[in-house]
């Protein structure tokens, strides 16, 4: 714990409550200010904070809740002795007219040369110090048996499995786990990176048939899949069976694996709510082109009518002002003619990874019942508003209910 000045120029908006600051340098911090009733101070109140520093951000931000939750109680106790003291001292002898009088005496008479009283002072606990150094430890033990800094690989295998009965404690206060299946970050493998599903297709890769898919369609229609598939909008592709499994592979393959819910060759149209990837035939009926679905229909060469598409997007819904970020750096990677396709296909997979535990951080959030507190965490996180639906729409791959 330190004064309130030891955070330089970082405050906090509402003057007391939790803010976050730091860079990869420095180092990241998690603030919670508050002040504690003092009869003697400067409008009777004393500044204060607690500091959580960390070197990985995304680790610290990860257990913002359990830290803020906790931090709360520590504080709310510091608080009722403090105002227990405050309140007795009030009593006894009222500070605002004791100091009023003293000014009306004229000038030079008032003497504010106290030096700040100790925390113990402010409290009237001897042993304050003693106690909020085992609530700490308290945060810092429980924390260090309930997080655990891994690959936030959640939302994109859901085959990785850790095998938490042989941990290694750092001095840190980090505990390392090791997998009980090998974790393959190799992003070159010619191996297949899908579901049996797509086995038909799985020999091309999902960053060819997306250049592919945007050359066919143009900027503009190519952007409105991305978006739609980004967001939850159930993409509807028709058309032969090779060019539609390719297009739901490529597609597909945007999101984690954990929210995907593909039906490759439907009999029959289904909901929204049932699939977000769904491929029939063209002799399927289906909706009309609305805002929750964005349908992708390919015509066959021997149908296709001379100087005409044979991909068309067909979605009523409107692009926002300012697009997803996600959405963006995807669309300069696959613009990018300088890199190669595994160079992308390493950088989406890290982009997908990113935005995952993004997702998984907000979701948490929102589960504990802390949702005023989301636009500074997304800030924080390098989200804005205009990400909301894309984490949304990926927060439906997690649990109900976050730990």
């Amino acid at each position: 714990m330190s004064e309130y000045w030891s955070l330089s120029c970082e405050v906090h908006s509402g003057k007391e409550g939790v803010c976050y600051f730091g860079d990869e340098n420095r180092g990241h911090v998690l603030s919670h200010t508050f002040t504690l009733k003092d009869a003697q101070a400067r409008g009777f109140r004393k500044w204060c904070s607690f500091i959580v520093f960390m070197r990985d951000k995304q680790f610290l931000l990860n257990m913002w809740p359990f830290l803020v939750d906790n931090l709360k109680e520590v504080i709310r106790e510091l608080q009722d002795f403090a105002e227990k003291k405050y309140n007795a001292e009030e009593a006894e002898c009222p500070q605002r007219v004791a100091r009023l009088s003293t000014a009306n005496s004229g000038p030079g008479t008032y003497n504010n040369s106290k030096q700040s009283r100790t925390f113990s002072n402010i409290t009237n606990e001897k042993h304050v110090f003693i106690r909020v150094h085992m609530w700490l430890v308290w945060i810092l033990s429980a924390g260090a048996r309930h997080f655990i800094e891994i690959f936030p690989m959640s939302l994109l295998d859901d085959e990785l499995n850790y095998n938490l009965e042989h941990q290694i404690e750092t001095e840190d206060g980090f505990t390392l786990v090791n997998a009980k299946l090998p974790v393959n970050l190799t992003l070159n493998s010619n191996e297949p990176e899908t579901t049996s599903e797509f086995s038909e297709v799985s020999g091309k890769s999902t960053i060819v048939i997306l250049k592919d898919l945007r050359a066919v369609l143009g900027k503009d229609q190519f952007r409105q899949l991305l978006y739609s598939s980004l967001t939850g909008v159930q993409i509807l592709v028709r058309g032969p069976n090779v060019e539609r499994l390719e297009s739901l592979y490529g597609l597909s393959s945007l999101i984690p694996r954990a929210c995907r819910r593909v039906k490759i060759q439907a009999t029959e149209y289904m909901d929204p709510n049932k699939c977000n990837f769904i491929g029939v035939d063209t002799s399927i009926a289906v909706p009309l082109p609305c805002a929750n679905v964005c349908r992708l229909d390919i015509v066959a060469d021997e149908h296709k009518v001379t100087n005409s598409s044979s991909h068309v997007v067909r979605w009523t819904g409107a692009l926002p002002l300012k697009l997803p970020t996600l959405l963006t750096k995807i669309e300069k990677s696959l613009e990018n003619e300088k890199l190669g396709i595994s160079t992308i296909k390493a950088h989406l997979a890290a982009l997908q990874e990113e935005w995952s535990n993004i997702a998984k951080v907000v979701h948490a959030m929102r589960g504990r019942g802390h949702s005023g507190d989301l636009s500074e965490l997304m800030l924080n996180l390098g989200a804005g508003p205009h990400d909301k639906k894309l984490l949304d729409a990926w927060s439906m791959g997690l649990p109900p209910n976050p730990a």
